[in-house]
C-alpha cells in the first residue's frame, strides 16, 4: 500500500505554551512510517528541539500565507494543526491542499472547516458542539519521559497501598507552566510557608517562568527542606519523587494523571477556569481561578490530601483508571484512519 503524505502545522499560541509542538513531534514519530513533512512558526528553541530529537528537520514559517505554495508542491493526504486558534481566512487558505484535514484543541473559528477537532482542553458545558469535534482526555499525547515516570511510579507502590508519610517529610511540588502570566508561582508557595507543619517544597521552575526567581529563593532563603529547582524539565525531574503537585487547568494535570501523583490545580486565566478535565471526576482538587485563590482554600486542599491516606490513595485511581498513559496507540490508529480515509473512528 502506498504510504500517505502527512504535514503537521504548528503555530505558538502564549496560552497553550509549548505543549502542541510536543504534542505534534510525538505524532509525528508515531506516524514515522508514512512519509511525514513539519511546519512550526515559533522562535522558541525548545519546540525545534522538540522535532529533532525524534529525527524530523521543521520548516520553519513567519507567514500562513507561505503554507499553500509548500502544501500545493506536497498535496498532502493530511494535514495536522495545533497549537494557535484558527481564523477562517487562513484554514480557506489551505484546504484545497489536502484530503483531510485535522486540528487539535481549535478554539477559533477556521476549527469548522476541518474534518475533525480533537479537543483536550474541552469545557465542562457546551450548548452547541460542533458536529465536528471529538473531545476526551485521550487527547492528550505522552511523552517517553512520562511514561517512564508512570512506570516507575507503578512499580514504586500499588494504587491500593499508597504510600503513608510516617518515615518521611510530604514532598510537594508547586509548578505553574506556561508562563505563569499571574505568577501564581509566587502566590502559592507564599500560602504553603504559612502552613506549620513540616513539609519538603519544591517549586519548578522552567524557562518560560516570566518573573523574579530572586524573589522566590528570597521566600524559601531561611526555611529547611524548600528549594528552587530551575531547569527546562523541572517538573518532569521532580516528579518521580513527588507525593503532591500543585499545577496550572491546562496541559499539565493530564501529565500528572499519567503518573498517577495527587494533584490541586488552579486555573492560570478565564480559559483555563471552563476546562473540565482537571475536576473532581478525573481525580483532582480544582480551586478555581488562581489569582483569586485564598489561602485557606489552598491550605485546606492540600490538608485534606495529606492527612487522610484514603482521600489521597481515591484520587490516584481515578487518574489512572483514564488509562492516559495509552492514549498514544488511540491518536495513531485515529489518525491514520484520516490518513487513509477509513474515518473510522466509532472505537473512541
Amino acid at each position: 500500500m502506498q504510504k500517505r503524505k502527512v504535514a503537521f502545522i504548528v503555530e505558538h499560541c502564549e496560552l497553550k505554551g509549548l505543549y502542541p509542538f510536543k504534542r505534534a513531534a510525538i505524532l509525528a514519530q508515531l506516524l514515522s512510517e508514512e512519509t511525514v513533512f513539519v511546519f512550526i512558526k515559533t522562535t522558541n528553541n525548545q519546540a525545534i528541539h522538540y522535532f529533532t530529537e525524534v529525527g524530523f528537520t521543521p520548516i520553519l514559517f513567519e507567514r500562513f500565507t507561505q503554507l499553500p505554495k509548500h502544501l500545493r508542491e506536497l498535496s498532502p493526504d493530511l494535514i495536522v494543526h495545533d497549537g494557535k486558534d484558527t481564523a477562517i481566512d487562513a484554514v480557506e487558505q489551505i484546504r484545497p491542499f489536502c484530503t483531510t484535514l485535522v486540528h487539535f484543541d481549535d478554539f477559533g473559528e477556521g476549527a469548522q472547516l476541518a474534518d475533525c477537532n480533537i479537543v483536550a482542553l474541552f469545557e465542562e458545558v457546551r450548548e452547541h458542539p460542533h458536529i465536528n469535534e471529538l473531545a476526551g482526555s485521550y487527547a492528550y499525547a505522552v511523552s517517553d519521559e512520562v511514561k517512564l515516570v508512570a512506570d516507575r511510579l507503578a512499580e514504586e507502590t500499588e494504587p491500593e497501598t499508597e504510600a503513608s508519610f510516617s518515615d518521611s517529610l510530604p514532598h510537594i511540588v508547586v509548578a505553574f507552566e506556561d508562563g505563569d502570566a499571574n505568577n501564581l508561582t509566587y502566590r502559592t508557595l507564599r500560602h504553603l510557608t504559612q502552613l506549620h507543619i513540616p513539609l519538603k517544597i519544591s517549586v519548578a521552575i522552567d524557562d518560560d517562568y516570566a518573573h523574579s526567581v530572586e524573589d522566590l529563593q528570597m521566600m524559601v532563603l531561611s526555611r529547611r527542606n524548600t528549594k528552587v529547582v530551575r531547569r527546562p524539565d523541572a517538573l518532569l525531574h521532580l516528579m518521580p519523587d513527588a507525593d503532591l503537585i500543585i499545577c496550572n487547568a491546562s496541559y499539565t494535570p493530564y501529565q500528572v494523571a499519567a503518573a498517577g501523583i495527587a494533584c490541586i490545580t488552579a486555573a492560570q486565566n478565564e480559559r483555563e477556569l471552563g476546562h473540565a478535565f482537571p475536576r473532581e471526576a478525573n481525580g483532582f482538587i480544582h480551586l478555581g481561578l488562581g489569582r483569586k485563590m485564598k489561602q485557606s482554600f489552598i491550605q485546606n486542599a492540600v490538608m485534606e490530601l495529606l492527612l487522610h491516606d484514603h482521600r489521597r490513595e481515591r484520587a490516584v485511581r481515578k487518574q489512572r483508571s483514564l488509562e492516559i498513559i495509552h492514549n498514544n496507540e488511540i491518536l495513531q490508529a485515529l489518525l491514520l484512519d484520516f490518513a487513509y480515509e477509513r474515518h473510522n473512528i466509532a472505537h473512541i
